[in-house]
């Protein structure tokens, strides 16, 4: 069965959408804080396939390409938004002033298409010609908006090499999180270095219109793909960490001790206390709600509650070979090591032991 490339490219638009709208659940159920990070991996995802969706009823060359258009900035100024969560968030600011900018000036040329008429600024024929124009970057707009348009444009690549370069070649590659993020973050920086380098040869060169439209729909499943295999941490604690500040730091000595904290935790038995919160745990370190979370997750590469949880689980490990605690039943042992229930013990013992906790007991 022969495809034509028409049909061919409607088949890899219809199967950019459906990607699309898988990658857009598995955001919403897996991806838990913050919200604001949510949010712009959310819109990231549902630009990629809006765009795709409406490219795949398109009809002619000029049907929907503003909205076309309009998504692509959408996903361009969420992604800046997205690594100076995770990487920068001293340039939180600047990110957002563009980001603010960006809608208010999208905004006002929406308004400026209807006021002027949408076949004005996206003539369906070409004038020199008189046959339908196939480029999608064929556009009548004033020279003011037109310089706007390529602020942002290249606003946004700066940002992007700008952040390329900081992560590949000034941030230390010896620590635990730059190794789990790192490829992550070359993927995803490759996509946007090919759309940069692609750009000007598609406008210098006689690029068919075609070949720009399977570039386009590849580099969106490309970056689907990132999302969809997105480092599991950044589900939970996406912009908890600075990780621009830890990936220059090697250590956290400064502000804790490991001594210290080992006995406050460890000999101390802290991780017992039922309502342990590392809000109270860093009041007793005697160090900020962050400089604690930051330390746990550096040496540890796991959250506060998740380093209690697997401790909870080795201490009953350990204590169920003692005759002391022969007798004890599954709850009483889980509530013994800090759980408050045989319930919330069961997920973690699962997750850090395996297997079921009465059968390791039948063992000893």
């Amino acid at each position: 069965m022969k495809f034509s490339t028409a049909s061919l490219i409607q088949y890899f638009y219809f199967f950019t959408t459906l990607f699309s709208i898988i990658v857009l659940v598995d955001v919403l159920v897996r991806f838990k804080s913050p919200l604001r990070l949510k949010i712009f991996f959310l819109l990231v995802v549902t630009s990629i396939g809006v765009s795709s969706f409406f490219s795949f009823n398109m009809t002619g060359p000029d049907q929907f390409i503003f909205i076309i258009k309009i998504c692509k900035v959408i996903a361009g100024i969420s992604v800046v938004q997205i690594f100076t969560s995770l990487y920068f968030n001293q340039l939180q600011k600047i990110a957002n002033i563009h980001f603010i900018s960006a809608v208010i000036f999208y905004v006002f040329l929406i308004f400026y298409v209807q006021i002027v008429g949408y076949d004005t600024v996206f003539p369906k024929y070409n004038v020199k010609s008189g046959i339908v124009d196939l480029r999608e970057f064929s556009y009548n707009l004033p020279i003011f908006i037109n310089v706007f348009v390529y602020f942002f444009f290249i606003a946004f690549n700066l940002f992007s090499l700008f952040f390329i370069y900081q992560i590949l070649f000034q941030f230390s590659f010896k620590n635990i999180y730059f190794k789990r993020i790192k490829s992550w973050t070359v993927f995803f920086f490759i996509a946007i270095l090919t759309q940069l380098i692609l750009f000007p040869l598609v406008i210098f060169f006689n690029v068919s219109n075609d070949t720009k439209i399977f570039i386009s729909i590849i580099l969106s499943l490309f970056v689907l793909l990132i999302i969809l295999y997105r480092p599991s941490f950044i589900n939970k604690n996406g912009s908890k960490i600075s990780f621009g500040h830890l990936f220059n730091r090697n250590d956290f000595s400064a502000d804790i001790k490991e001594l210290d904290f080992n006995f406050q935790f460890f000999t101390n038995l802290y991780y017992k206390n039922k309502s342990a919160d590392i809000t109270e745990f860093a009041n007793i370190m005697g160090v900020s709600k962050e400089i604690m979370f930051n330390y746990i997750y550096f040496n540890y590469a796991m959250s506060f509650d998740e380093l209690i949880n697997k401790t909870r689980v080795e201490y009953f490990v350990e204590i169920i070979k003692e005759p002391k605690y022969k007798n004890y039943t599954v709850e009483a042992l889980a509530m013994e090591v800090g759980f408050n229930s045989r319930q919330r013990f069961y997920q973690p013992f699962k997750k850090y032991h395996g297997g079921n906790p009465s059968d390791l007991i039948d063992v000893f």
